[in-house]
């Protein structure tokens, strides 16, 4: 652990799209300082000094180099997912602990290689996920608790995009972490999966589509232009995971679907006693009979649901951890969690049929 008389010194690695929001949170944490920043683009290296006043001795464009000459207390990792892996293993050998944007990693393996490098090093391992600190989150967790669900049966998540194909990174490739289930869906699983209380994957069966991103962009929408050329991944997914604790639940996940709406972000979930409902940006629904009556509540305030208060707060929740050893709210062992689903998911689709699902073994 950092003394908790001193700052904790934070480099970020990789200065792409999201790190915008990774550098206004940590601007809001005093017990932090931000100390090195890693891109192989010398423009996106040029923004951390000009905006956010780096020093030029501050910047580099290979993470081993910073690692080894600024020495930094933990790694902040905004980097493609494909990366995700080999920059955490060298920041725990560093004797780092590590921020990892979302999905963790490219595979159940690396996740575990991960995890393991860490708990030898002694070192905290957070994944980057939200929608945990979402209140409306907490508000279903708490139902959950409190029995107001019962025992839950069914849940519906959807994330659909009308025409939503990324037009930059490399979203398009299979072998760098591309894809709706894992850019997109990783946030739904992981959400889902918190709210009905993480309960381990049995079964899975799943049908993945190919139809818009290998081909040229023709429609007018808000990020055209993708790279159709080397597009390998898929523009839909459906599947179905049977919990152990008998959970059904069923996702719709796509980049390109023909829908009403731009996005739908949401899931209904039903139990025995009461159900509920999330969507982004709303507050939760709760369905249940009270007096002899149906009931629709829903929360009389809540508060800011915003992502920039959820980014302050992963990574607030982050800093206390390595200042204080206070619970880690999204450890790598809940990364892993989720992409056991995720390579669950893939496994199935490929093989056509329903499989048992992965784990950290197979």
């Amino acid at each position: 652990m950092v003394k908790t008389n001193e700052k904790m010194r934070v480099a970020i690695i990789g200065c792409g799209m999201i790190m915008t929001e990774h550098m206004e949170a940590w601007s809001g944490i005093p017990m932090v300082d931000m100390v090195a920043a890693v891109d192989i683009d010398s423009a996106k290296i040029a923004t951390m000094k000009k905006r956010w006043g780096l020093a030029e001795a501050a910047l580099y464009s290979d993470w081993k180099k910073m690692l080894a000459e600024v020495k930094p207390d933990a790694v902040d990792i905004c980097l493609p997912n494909h990366l995700h892996c080999p920059a955490a293993l060298d920041a725990f050998a560093a004797g780092c602990h590590v921020y990892v944007e979302k999905p963790m990693a490219l595979s159940v393996a690396e996740c575990q290689e991960m995890i393991d490098l860490a708990a030898r090093r002694n070192r905290k391992l957070a994944v980057g996920f939200q929608q945990e600190y979402n209140p409306a989150t907490e508000i279903l967790v708490r139902a959950r608790e409190a029995g107001v669900f019962g025992k839950i049966q069914f849940v519906k998540g959807r994330l659909l995009r009308r025409h939503g194909i990324p037009n930059y990174g490399v979203f398009y490739s299979r072998e760098r972490g591309g894809g709706p289930i894992m850019d997109i869906g990783s946030h739904l699983i992981d959400l889902i999966h918190h709210v009905i209380g993480r309960p381990e994957a049995e079964l899975v069966a799943a049908r993945t589509w190919t139809s818009a991103g290998n081909q040229p962009c023709d429609v007018a929408c808000a990020m055209p232009g993708w790279n159709h050329q080397d597009y390998d991944v898929e523009d839909l997914a459906a599947a179905q995971i049977n919990f152990k604790n008998n959970i059904v639940l069923q996702l719709e996940i796509a980049y390109c679907s023909h829908i009403k709406e731009d996005c739908i972000y949401d899931f209904t979930l039903m139990g025995e006693k009461g159900g509920g409902y999330w969507c982004n940006n709303k507050p939760p629904e709760i369905y249940t009979n009270v007096a002899g009556t149906m009931m629709n509540l829903t929360p009389g305030w809540i508060a800011n649901q915003g992502r920039p208060a959820m980014f302050k707060a992963k990574l607030q929740n982050f800093v206390d951890a390595c200042l204080k050893d206070s619970p880690l709210l999204i450890p790598g062992q809940v990364g892993l969690q989720t992409q056991i689903i995720i390579d669950s998911i893939h496994a199935a689709a490929k093989a056509g049929k329903e499989i048992k699902a992965v784990n950290a073994k197979n």
